[in-house]
């Protein structure tokens, strides 16, 4: 077996061996954790009620940024909290231990962990897919044009990677044998590393793609995977980012899940309408980053918001490429009719 088709293979056993790892770890922790947190807090009526709602900091958090300003009062005697979480980790966590109702997380994860028992489902979309190919040669525009490269590609075992095999084998390109795709480093690593010249190619998410191009003239956005996947697989943008409510406060009480996710929305339409504004807050909030950098992305980030039944089919097109590719990743399954039942005014 030559180096790259070695390494390929081995990288490939590493990423199957985490998923199942994670796979197993999350079906521990539901099995662990006391039925009245799976359950979260079931409080009927009108009875006084907290919900508490999470974003990401970084750019997953951007869309909703100004959720994070209110709104504090919601239907039904409920009020809302809203905090910044440093990492997918650490929201599992707060998830699994019943501290959040409202999670902005991956969709992968979104979907392992319901089908790993746990009963938070899909209130909205709020983030497309954003990833572009920087390149230091300009004669790279397409896929095809990959081969015979050395790609850094950040997210392993995330979306961008799934999606970027799925294209190139849509292109005939087989990583380790017509190309290599390497995840030796963290994503702000690839950025200065494209701006230090050291390396002069990488596939990156926003608002990472945005700072390289400003930090080094000699680059260039020569693609972005957004439309090789629409050619590709006759479907929309694929989804980066959703948000997931727990199932008992939408039963118990609609109408303030309802007003949360209009809240979403508006927040989502608020980032896209006035970047600069939006970049302010961004940096006020302590999302992670500046308000110059957060407001040039933001046109090429492809926030949009979109609820369960419009968003089914791109998010079923995208979770069949993760269970042809990383099946552990979502639990070996596409979510049952329950995933998608977190808006209640959608029947």
């Amino acid at each position: 077996m030559d180096p790259h088709a070695k390494r390929e293979a081995e990288e490939s056993a590493t990423k199957r061996h985490l998923a199942a790892t994670v796979a197993a770890f999350l079906l521990f922790l539901v099995s662990a954790i006391p039925a009245a947190a799976l359950g979260g807090r079931e409080a009927a009526g009108s009875e006084p009620i907290t919900i508490r709602a999470a974003v990401l900091k970084g750019p997953s958090g951007v869309s909703l940024v100004r959720l994070l300003d209110g709104p504090a009062v919601l239907p039904g005697n409920a009020t809302l909290e809203t905090v910044v979480v440093p990492n997918t980790d650490v929201m599992v966590a707060r998830l699994l231990s019943g501290e959040l109702d409202a999670a902005v997380l991956p969709p992968n994860l979104a979907v392992n962990l319901y089908n790993a028992g746990m009963d938070f489902r899909l209130g909205a979309v709020v983030g497309f897919g954003m990833n572009s190919v920087i390149a230091a040669d300009p004669s790279i525009a397409s896929i095809r044009d990959l081969a015979g490269r050395v790609v850094q590609v950040a997210g392993q075992g995330a979306t961008p990677e799934y999606v970027l095999r799925a294209l190139l084998a849509k292109e005939g390109l087989e990583p380790g044998k017509d190309l290599t795709l390497s995840f030796s480093m963290p994503v702000p690593e690839i950025a200065a590393s494209l701006v230090a010249g050291r390396i002069p190619l990488a596939v990156l998410p926003e608002p990472f793609a945005t700072q390289a191009l400003a930090g080094n003239p000699a680059l260039s956005r020569a693609f972005t995977l957004e439309p090789a996947w629409r050619e590709a697989t006759g479907s929309g943008d694929y989804p980066m980012t959703v948000l997931v409510v727990r199932g008992t406060l939408v039963d118990s009480r609609p109408a303030a899940v309802s007003a949360l996710l209009d809240a979403c929305k508006a927040s989502v339409e608020f980032v896209v309408a006035d970047p600069a504004a939006a970049g302010a807050l961004v940096e006020q909030r302590e999302l992670g980053l500046k308000a110059a950098i957060a407001a040039k992305a933001i046109p090429a980030s492809n926030y949009r918001y979109l609820a369960p039944g419009a968003a089914r089919p791109a998010l079923e097109t995208l979770f069949r490429v993760f269970l042809e590719y990383a099946p552990d990743s979502i639990g070996g399954r596409l979510p049952a009719e329950g995933f998608w039942r977190g808006d209640a005014r959608e029947k």
